[in-house]
């Protein structure tokens, strides 16, 4: 290919049709040499490697063409060879983890395609099964298109692979292709995602009554790693459960594999373990986390940005994930290392090569540069943030969890900013985001407890603000109907929080009974929690409320108590604020007293 047509292929543009063929026939017929030297596509990688500049659009818009040459008027055995150089290519181009992995997805895609007008169920039944197989494998790694329909496709392309490959007559394939299937249905967006799941994990099972640890050390290792995968997910048992199962089972699948024999599953494997270490519900906290951020280094070891790039992108993304809520160490050191570490693996996750993995990516460092704000009171990273999630959404799938997460990190993130600057557009800007959020939640995402958690806590954030606006009765509704979808899950924290704010609405409204009440229940909630902060509010809710129905030495003995609570929280504003109310109170009763005297 001429330096000018390289030139026009980086930028989008083709050269004459004559001119791509031919480029990117001698490209083919060169794998073709390769494979007559490499029957069994050993240091195929590299080969695409040595032609890394050559795998463009130029090649994927001539393949249709290349393979309709290549096959006129040929013979059987011929046609035979020109489809398997095609289904080799599409197979093992798939997984090469260098150049733009988008790209390389629909080359595997369209050379499977291709193959298969010669591979057909009736004539070359096997080969046609391995293809399918491949093709499903293309469509679960496809990164244009539709997720869903993406995954459909592969599941489609599995079932049809096992219509040959059955377990008596091809057992090692039947396996494969049940493990490829438990890995789709895992993924899978379309139907309940319970069910899916479940059948998950049933392929996975079937697979492993064949890949034995004995006969099939690698392959049981990786169905192994799978079924934990498939139970971390599981929306059916306990989920505390559920975890533990995951835990054992990537223990497990360590058993088959070492750093050194196979470098990508055992770096994989140790990431997982930091997952489900850190989502890990039994133990200690602090001791989950740590273990977590070990094994994400143990990762790290066989996992480089020249070796496996996306791999260590991701664990690096998992890693600055772990840090933020890291439990032990100095926060605010951890913060710094969260945030360094998410740019960190941006180098990888771009825009362009990554889409949705440099959304999600950019949204969690944005909740980093949040949380720093919170530490350092600094408007700039709140600044920062609103840019980067705002960048985020555009490329979120609507409708995901992710997508809902980043609308809602950017409420919270502008909410926080109305604080700074008192911008009314802002607060308008904060109260759309969570609305958003709100409206993509549908009852399939409740399934992960992120998810169905943002919904009541979005809508006790939002209805505190439309009360506090003026706008009473919608915002008092969306705090009820929170109360009512918290108090039934196990965010204790968050019903609390949803308790207090419906008392302050109730007072703002001047129910002084209601409010009376809800602050009630927040204060024995926060108490129960030790959370010195919701007790400290409450009681200071509680006590001005108690002053204004006239109870004033009830009134004053919580208003002293929440006095002493926002001096030991540093909170000399607060304390200042409610030592008025107390002191008004006093006067009151000194008053009372001798009005009685006299």
């Amino acid at each position: 290919m001429t330096k000018a047509v390289q030139q026009m292929a980086s930028k989008g543009f083709g050269g004459s049709q004559t001119e791509t063929s031919k480029n990117a026939r001698e490209f083919m017929l060169a794998f073709k040499e390769y494979l007559l030297a490499n029957e069994d596509l050993k240091d195929v990688h590299q080969f695409f490697s040595s032609h890394l500049s050559e795998l463009n659009n130029l090649l994927l818009s001539s393949l249709p063409l290349i393979f309709r040459d290549l096959t006129r008027n040929k013979k059987p055995q011929e046609l035979y060879q020109i489809a398997a150089v095609f289904g080799n290519f599409g197979s093992s181009l798939r997984d090469f983890p260098l150049g733009n992995q988008a790209h390389n997805v629909e080359l595997s895609i369209v050379a499977l395609q291709l193959s298969l007008k010669v591979f057909t169920r009736n004539f070359f039944h096997e080969n046609w099964a391995t293809v399918q197989n491949n093709l499903g494998n293309a469509y679960n790694a496809r990164i244009q298109g539709e997720r869903a329909n993406n995954l459909e496709k592969a599941i489609s392309a599995f079932n049809s692979a096992l219509q040959v490959y059955t377990r008596d007559a091809f057992p090692e394939k039947w396996a494969m292709t049940q493990n490829n299937l438990g890995i789709a249905y895992c993924n899978r967006i379309r139907g309940e995602r319970a069910d899916n799941l479940e059948k998950a994990i049933s392929a996975f099972e079937l697979a492993l009554q064949v890949r034995t640890r004995e006969a099939f050390p690698k392959y049981w290792s990786d169905t192994q790693n799978n079924l934990g995968l498939a139970y971390w997910n599981r929306i059916r048992g306990e989920r505390a459960d559920n975890i533990e199962l995951a835990i054992t089972y990537y223990e497990l699948a360590l058993q088959g594999i070492t750093p050194d024999s196979f470098p990508k599953n055992w770096s994989d494997t140790q990431n997982n373990l930091g997952l489900a270490y850190w989502n890990r519900i039994k133990g200690n906290r602090a001791d989950n986390i740590e273990l977590a951020i070990t094994y994400y280094g143990l990762a790290l070891q066989t996992s480089t940005p020249d070796s496996f790039p996306e791999d260590w992108a991701r664990t690096q993304h998992n890693l600055a994930k772990t840090y933020r809520d890291r439990i032990s160490g100095d926060r605010s050191e951890n913060l710094e290392q969260a945030i360094y570490i998410f740019n960190q693996a941006a180098q990888v996750f771009t825009r362009k090569s990554f889409p949705e993995k440099w959304s999600i990516n950019q949204a969690n460092l944005a909740e980093s540069l949040i949380k720093r704000a919170e530490l350092t009171n600094n408007c700039n990273d709140l600044d920062t943030a609103i840019d980067i999630l705002k960048e985020a959404i555009e490329l979120a799938v609507i409708g995901s969890p992710d997508y809902i997460d980043t609308q809602y990190r950017l409420g919270i993130a502008l909410s926080r900013r109305y604080e700074h600057t008192k911008n009314a557009a802002e607060l308008e800007q904060a109260m759309q985001a969570y609305k958003i959020a709100l409206d993509a939640i549908s009852p399939e995402h409740y399934a992960r407890k992120q998810i169905w958690q943002a919904l009541p806590s979005t809508q006790v954030i939002l209805g505190s603000r439309l009360v506090h606006d003026g706008e009473w009765q919608e915002g008092l509704q969306m705090l009820l109907n929170s109360l009512t979808q918290l108090s039934t899950g196990d965010d204790q924290l968050a019903h609390a929080n949803a308790l207090y704010q419906t008392g302050r609405a109730y007072e703002i409204m001047s129910d002084l009974d209601k409010a009376r009440l809800y602050y009630r229940d927040a204060l024995r909630l926060y108490d129960h929690l030790n959370y010195a902060l919701g007790t400290t509010q409450s009681r200071a809710g509680l006590g001005s409320v108690l002053v204004s129905q006239g109870h004033l030495e009830k009134g004053i003995s919580e208003l002293a108590q929440a006095h002493e609570g926002y001096l030991r929280l540093k909170e000399p504003e607060k304390a200042h604020e409610t030592d008025n109310i107390y002191q008004a109170a006093q006067r009151a009763l000194e008053r009372q007293a001798t009005e009685v005297y006299a």
